[in-house]
């Protein structure tokens, strides 16, 4: 890696530079450079380093990449600490909030992931997936407020356009106010990723599709989501054999587990 002359961010003298690289290198005392996004250069003490518009001292720190989560439903921060969901098992937990989460809207999905990105920034961690798949009629543009809030943060993001299509009445999990039908779903799917999605190689927002599970859309929603994912050359995304509940409703449904 060849260091430009003049960095954007320099972070020095750390207690420890864990390079995650392919020799799983550790530099005592290490510098890292910042360049365009990217880093551009990395060396221990007694290395050259570069100029730089700004520097941090990393002084009694370890410097790492930044964290990546790959799952996350970060408008359920509204509702972790609601004490009718905190027993039982998880399809007692999600029938008990349902109701809750039917009210979404736009400033609710706006302020949710930003708390929720902010934590996890704190705890290092730089890129995010979000897993929202909670549509209420007439909540207004979820996803578009997510990314709203990832970008405002300068929080590199990965969301996922959720989606729920099988309701009580049609043998799901989750009430008629919390689903959609397929052509909505696939429609609006379509129009997030030519909104949202960024294909360059350090692109801060990208769109993946992403059904909800087995008790939530039907096999011909999970099949033309990948259909869609596919021509779209998007990410898919979903639930697996999250929890004894889910096998006994595949096992019932389908005649076998999620994972046959």
């Amino acid at each position: 890696m060849e260091t430009p002359a003049r960095a954007d961010l320099l972070i020095t003298d750390a207690e420890l530079v864990a390079t995650v690289d392919d020799a799983r290198r550790e530099i005592a005392g290490g510098w890292v450079a910042v360049t365009d996004g990217a880093v551009s250069g990395l060396g221990g003490p007694d290395e050259p380093r570069p100029d730089a518009v700004r520097t941090i001292d990393a002084r009694g720190c370890l410097v790492t990449p930044g964290l990546v989560n790959t799952h996350h439903h970060l408008y359920q921060n509204l509702t972790r600490a609601f004490a009718p969901a905190l027993t039982g098992g998880l399809f007692d937990w999600l029938v008990t909030l349902y109701p809750l989460w039917a009210r979404l809207d736009e400033e609710a999905a706006y302020v949710s992931a930003y708390v929720g990105l902010t934590e996890l920034a704190l705890a290092g961690c730089t890129t995010s997936t979000d897993h929202l798949y909670v549509h209420p009629r007439g909540a207004g543009d979820l996803i578009s407020a997510e990314v709203a809030a990832a970008r405002d943060l300068g929080m590199r993001s990965h969301v996922t356009r959720g989606s729920m299509s099988l309701s009580v009445k049609d043998g799901g999990l989750p009430p008629d106010s919390v689903v959609q039908d397929d052509d909505e779903i696939l429609a609006e799917s379509e129009r997030l990723v030519a909104a949202h999605h960024d294909r360059s190689p350090l692109a801060m927002t990208r769109i993946a599709l992403a059904p909800c599970s087995p008790f939530s859309v039907s096999t011909s929603l999970m099949t033309r989501t990948a259909e869609l994912a596919e021509r779209l050359d998007v990410r898919l995304h979903t639930h697996l054999a999250e929890t004894q509940d889910e096998d006994a409703f595949c096992l019932e449904t389908f005649g076998r587990r999620p994972v046959d």
